[in-house]
């Protein structure tokens, strides 16, 4: 499956989950467009809607928590997780930490030397809209800064986490996007955010951090994933979700 818009990439996610029975499936996706998305609880009048129509940026809103994020320069994945045991008995933090453990040995897998933990000094810092600038306790570090941001919802049947990958990174492309109240505090930010490219040296090519992320899953996991393509059902609700929830301006700027 091709780049898809900001609607349609949302509804799948959301239709994975909604209809997830047996088994966990790990999702790439890219954009047709480059799209700001946000998340669940975000407050829209953090964004610069102007600057936006002028970025030719579309907007969408995450089924999953966190900030903002533009998908642009970094590869995106999902990973929806039957709720059964064990993993109905983790905590959120938990499951968070189990999956990100994941995501950096894929790293580790692609020659980079990847960690955890919250940097000394950055939780004083000013809170920014901007996915990348906040650093959780499991948050995926590079050389110090922040290379993956994720955000998680359980469903009835599943749990859904969204991620980033920053393949490559243009500050100058975010800053823009935010209210001028805003930009300070992500600019701010802006040494704690890293991207493949400027740990690698090189900028490596999606198909080979995709296989090295979902070898790690498998691996740690236990799980074996096999290629696939939305079935009848899926197809259905995740368009039925693209036209009347996530290209709508009610759940857009819902706050």
């Amino acid at each position: 499956m091709g780049a898809l818009g900001g609607p349609t990439n949302m509804g799948i996610d959301e239709a994975l989950a909604l209809l997830c029975r047996d088994h966990a499936i790990l999702r790439f996706y890219a954009w047709e467009t480059p799209t700001l998305s946000i998340g669940y609880f975000q407050h829209t009048d953090e964004i610069d809607l102007g600057a936006c129509r002028k970025s030719a940026v579309c907007l969408v809103r995450r089924p999953t928590g966190g900030r903002a994020v533009l998908h642009q320069q970094d590869l995106t994945y999902s990973l929806v997780i039957p709720l059964r045991p064990p993993w109905t008995e983790f905590s959120i933090s938990e499951s968070y930490r189990r999956i990100n453990s994941c995501l950096r040995r894929g790293l580790e897998t692609l020659g980079l030397a990847a960690s955890s933990g919250i940097p000394p000094g950055h939780a004083s810092r000013t809170p920014s809209p901007f996915c990348f600038s906040a650093i959780a306790r499991y948050d995926i570090l590079v050389g110090g800064k922040k290379v993956i941001g994720s955000a998680q919802r359980r469903f009835p049947s599943a749990l859904l986490q969204q991620g980033s990958i920053l393949l490559d990174f243009d500050p100058a492309a975010i800053l823009v996007l935010f209210r001028p109240g805003e930009r300070a505090a992500t600019a701010d930010s802006l040494d704690m955010i890293g991207s493949l490219r400027e740990a690698l040296g090189w900028l490596p090519g999606r198909r080979e951090v995709e296989a090295a992320i979902g070898e790690a899953f498998a691996r740690e996991m236990g799980i074996e994933f096999a290629e696939g393509t939305l079935e009848p059902e899926e197809f259905k609700l995740s368009d039925q979700l693209a036209a009347n929830r996530y290209a709508s301006d009610d759940w857009t700027f819902r706050r």
